[in-house]
């Protein structure tokens, strides 16, 4: 295999993505498509993944120095940005040039980042030992897997003793009859809901308590709700910190809506959650999610914020139910269209023009966990991941040198 032929072609290809339709090339949701993302929303999905990582680990008593980080296959900065808020200095690389300008331009007056294009099997640039942490998420899985197998190598000379390396990576490609024909989304427009507590909460609760809510749902679309169980309408909630904005536990708990709730009327849903393990002040916010498409957040519907005390011996205070409870300000330049403009200033016809399929390869799981075993690497965790899609299965590896 010619591997500076397939990598040429890699950067070709990124790089006529990132001419056409940049945040959707790095974040493929279908309603998104044609320059649909708004710049705000794009980096917040960073910030989400990265603040529930963090949170996750130091829960799972994984400890990481926060002194040097490297976001593998960066795209525009989007988690790279995130990764800033927790490391002392952080490094994006990328095969897309195209991709690195636009980086690079939309971080202007942002953290201090550094950007690099690298068009090669190896990182070179880097001296051995260079991060505390490394990673990449939807990104192994667009590269040949005998590339892949070098890029791994790679990380681990970069990686300094005792770093934390985190990817995810597809691991075999599932036969025909495990995949069903798959749902489809709603409207947009049905993804409106209106949501309250049927009773009065307690404004504090100890830590790790399980508490039974009863949720009022509201259809507030003109479209019928029904079921497809193969994706369900559930009511669930996350757990974000005390400035409503850093998500720390992402998918808490889960309730199924009834199997019709017709437009414009309301119907009652039990709903357990389970307090956050640290003492603290945190905001519950609940909100609907169409399984395998869409929390109702994200489509513009208004979800149910909750302010709770969370300690052994909580203090009285008054617990309040909010609607959204703000966004935050994310540091971005409101004068950014001209670098990714918006649908209408570069015509309908760019917009919407069709892009060749994305490249996807997977490596067994057992070549992967062996690949690092022999090389003296700890696997430290290693679980379920879906970035691959239905047609893989996948899993995402934390390993430390």
């Amino acid at each position: 295999m010619n591997e500076e032929r397939t990598l040429d072609d890699l950067n070709e290809f990124w790089d006529r993505l990132a001419d056409e339709d940049p945040m959707w090339a790095i974040l493929s949701d279908p309603s998104k498509k044609g320059r649909k993302w708004r710049l705000s929303d794009f980096f917040e999905t960073g910030r989400r993944e990265i603040s529930i990582l963090i949170y996750q680990l130091e829960k799972e008593k994984i400890p990481v120095r926060r002194g040097t980080a490297l976001d593998f296959g960066c795209g525009l900065g989007r988690v790279t940005r995130a990764l800033a808020e927790y490391f002392d200095s952080v490094w994006g690389v990328d095969v897309s040039r195209k991709m690195v300008d636009l980086a690079d331009r939309l971080n202007r007056g942002g953290p201090p980042l550094r950007f690099l294009h690298n068009p090669y099997s190896h990182l070179q640039c880097f001296a051995d030992g260079r991060f505390d942490f490394i990673y990449s998420n939807i990104v192994l899985q667009h590269i040949q897997p005998e590339i892949t197998m070098e890029y791994l190598l790679e990380f681990l000379r970069i990686l300094a003793p005792d770093g934390l390396l985190v990817f995810q990576l597809p691991s075999r490609k599932r036969r025909p009859e495990e995949i069903a024909s798959p749902p489809r989304p709603l409207p947009d427009d049905a993804y409106r809901a209106g949501l309250r507590l049927a009773a009065p909460l307690s404004p504090s609760y100890p830590p790790a308590t399980d508490i039974p809510l009863r949720v009022v749902v509201r259809n507030d679309s003109a479209e019928d709700w029904i079921q497809d169980r193969r994706a369900p309408l559930r009511v669930g909630n996350h757990w974000l910190g005390s400035d409503g904005k850093t998500m720390l536990i992402q998918d808490d708990g889960r309730a199924e809506l009834p199997g019709v709730l017709p437009a414009h009327e309301e119907g009652l849903v039990p709903l357990t959650i389970k307090t956050p393990e640290r003492e603290g002040t945190y905001r519950c916010e609940i909100d609907l999610v169409h399984e395998s498409f869409s929390w109702f957040k994200d489509k513009g519907s208004t979800p149910l914020v909750l302010e709770l005390t969370i300690a052994s011996s909580a203090p009285s205070q008054t617990s309040s139910a909010k609607g959204d409870a703000g966004r935050r300000d994310d540091g971005l330049d409101p004068n950014l269209d001209e670098i990714i403009p918006l649908p209408e200033q570069i015509g309908e016809d760019a917009a919407g023009q069709e892009s060749a399929a994305f490249p996807m390869y997977g490596i067994p799981r057992e070549t992967i966990e062996a690949f690092f075993s022999s090389r003296g690497a700890h696997l430290v965790k290693v679980e379920p991941d879906q970035h691959g899609g239905t047609e893989w299965e996948g899993c995402r590896y934390i390993f430390r040198k």
